[in-house]
């Protein structure tokens, strides 16, 4: 399993603008071949972060997500609004039973 965590900083007063132009996203990702979850949290410590955490089946799928439509129009969407790059840590996982 893939683990992805996408720390996102906004600028001052547009943290609800990038979580309202998430939802798209999130509803259209959930829908991705290999998408386990995908889920975005806001920082109870910082109003401006908001924490995007996704499980995938694999890496390629993660990456057949990265080319798709929803995920480009959130990006485009969202970069004048960033207050700066997204945080994106990849993580590996296996899964014990």
């Amino acid at each position: 399993m893939i683990m992805v965590t996408a720390k996102i900083r906004s600028k001052s007063g547009e943290r609800n603008n990038i979580i309202a132009k998430a939802q798209d996203l999130i509803t259209s990702s959930r829908l991705d071949p290999g998408c386990i979850s995908y889920n975005l949290y806001a920082s109870t410590e910082n109003e401006n972060v908001l924490l995007m955490f996704e499980q995938w089946e694999n890496f390629e799928l993660l990456q057949s997500h990265m080319q798709t439509e929803h995920f480009k129009v959130f990006g485009t969407a969202t970069e004048d609004i960033l207050a700066g790059e997204i945080d994106i840590s990849i993580y590996s996982a296996e899964v014990k039973n």
